[in-house]
C-alpha cells in the first residue's frame, strides 16, 4: 500500500508532459455519464472499460475513492490541475457537480486548440527564421575568410557599409550567443523571483506584461464570477463564500484573494472597495456585486457577467493571434533582408573594382 503513491506521483508527471486533450476527454464523458444518472463509482467504471489508455490511472482514482478520499483530492493526485481539481471541490458544495465537470473539460479543450493553433502560427516562421540563422552561420564559416582574404589583396579601402556587412556576418552568431544566454538568465531569475512570491503578487507581477493583462484579468474575472455565482445559487451569502475560498481545496489565489476582501469587509469597507486593489480583476465586477446585492439577482447577474467575460477573452485571443504572424513574418523578413545585404552588397563592390 505504501508504493502506491510513489506510482501515484510518476504517473502524475507522465501525465502532465502528455496531454491535457486526454483530460478534457475524461472531464467531459464523466459529465455526460453523471447527467445520465450513472453514480461516479458506475461512471469511472465504465470510463475504465471505453478508454484502455486511461484505464490505469481511472482504476488509481477509484482505489483513492474506496480509501475515503475526495474526488478533487483524487483527480489532484493523478496530475489534474489545481484549477480543475479547486473548480470540482466548489462544485461538490454547490451541487452543480456534472456542470463542473462538463466547464473543466471544455476548459481544457479551449485551452489545447489554443495551443495548437498558436503552434500552427509560429511553426512555419520560426523554422523559417531557423533556416536563415543556419545560412548566416554557414556564410560566416565559409563565405567570409574569403571576403576577408580579397579585402586584403586590394589596394582599395572598405567602405562603410561593406564593413557592415561583413561585421553583420562575424560577429551574429556572437550576439546570438550572448543573446540566448541573457534571455534564459533573465528568465532564471524571473522564475526564482516568482516562486517566492505569493500568488497575488505573482498574478499582479504577469499583470505588467503587454497584452497579457487584459487577458489575465478577463480571465480571473470569469473564473471568479463563475464560482460565485454557482456557491450563490446553491443558497450561500457572499461573506459565507469567502470563508468557503480560503479552503486548503482552493486555488492560492482564490485563497488569498478571500483573505484580502475578508480583512477589507472587517474594517467597514463594501465589496467595491475591498476588490479596488485587486487588479487582475474588472473595475465593474465589485459595482455588480453591490448592484446584484441590492436587487436579490446576485447569483444571475454575476453567471451572464462571467460569460460575456469569457466572450470577450476568446475575441481578445483571436486577435491577438492575428498579430503575432504578420510580426513574426516582418521580422524575418527584415533579417532576409540584412542577410541578402550582408551577401550581395561585398559582391558588388568587388565586382565595381573589377570593372
Amino acid at each position: 500500500m505504501v508504493l502506491l503513491p510513489k506510482k501515484t506521483f510518476k504517473n502524475t508527471a507522465f501525465r502532465k508532459t502528455q496531454t491535457e486533450l486526454m483530460q478534457a476527454s475524461f472531464l467531459t464523458k464523466l459529465a455526460s455519464l453523471i447527467q445520465e444518472g450513472f453514480t461516479l463509482r458506475e461512471a469511472l467504471t465504465f470510463l475504465a472499460t471505453i478508454m484502455p489508455k486511461e484505464a490505469h490511472w481511472i482504476q488509481l482514482i477509484l482505489h483513492e475513492l474506496e480509501n475515503g478520499q475526495r474526488f478533487d483530492e483524487a483527480l489532484r493526485n493523478q496530475g489534474f490541475s489545481e484549477r480543475i481539481s479547486s473548480q470540482i471541490y466548489l462544485s461538490l458544495i454547490h451541487g452543480q457537480f456534472s456542470e463542473a465537470l462538463g466547464a473543466s473539460g471544455q476548459y481544457l479543450e479551449t485551452k489545447n486548440k489554443q495551443k495548437q493553433q498558436l503552434m500552427k502560427l509560429l511553426q512555419y516562421p520560426l523554422v523559417l527564421l531557423l533556416f536563415m540563422v543556419g545560412i548566416l552561420i554557414a556564410m560566416r564559416l565559409v563565405l567570409l575568410p574569403s571576403f576577408r582574404q580579397l579585402y586584403d589583396t586590394s589596394a582599395q579601402s572598405v567602405s562603410w557599409i561593406n564593413r557592415f556587412a561583413i561585421g553583420f556576418i562575424e560577429y551574429f552568431p556572437t550576439v546570438l550567443l550572448i543573446a540566448g544566454l541573457c534571455t534564459s538568465l533573465l528568465f532564471l531569475w524571473i522564475h526564482t523571483k516568482l516562486k517566492k512570491m505569493s500568488a497575488i503578487e505573482r498574478t499582479t507581477f504577469y499583470m505588467r506584461i503587454p497584452l497579457a493583462n487584459t487577458l489575465i484579468r478577463l480571465y480571473h474575472t470569469h473564473s471568479f464570477s463563475y464560482e460565485w455565482s454557482q456557491l450563490l445559487k446553491s443558497g450561500h451569502q457572499m461573506n459565507a463564500i469567502i470563508g468557503l475560498m480560503q479552503a486548503k481545496e482552493a486555488t492560492a489565489l482564490m485563497r488569498e484573494v478571500a483573505q484580502v476582501m475578508e480583512l477589507e469587509l472587517k474594517t467597514g469597507r463594501n465589496f467595491k472597495e475591498s476588490m479596488s486593489s485587486l487588479t487582475f480583476f474588472n473595475p465593474e465586477l465589485g459595482l455588480i456585486i453591490l448592484h446584484g446585492e441590492a436587487t436579490s439577482q446576485l447569483a444571475s447577474e454575476l453567471m451572464i457577467y462571467g460569460e460575456d467575460c469569457q466572450k470577450r477573452m476568446m475575441q481578445y485571443i483571436q486577435k491577438v493571434f492575428s498579430w503575432i504572424q504578420p510580426f513574426i513574418f516582418l521580422f524575418v523578413a527584415f533579417f532576409i533582408l540584412c542577410i541578402y545585404l550582408a551577401l550581395l552588397l561585398p559582391m558588388f563592390s568587388m565586382i565595381g573594382e573589377v570593372v
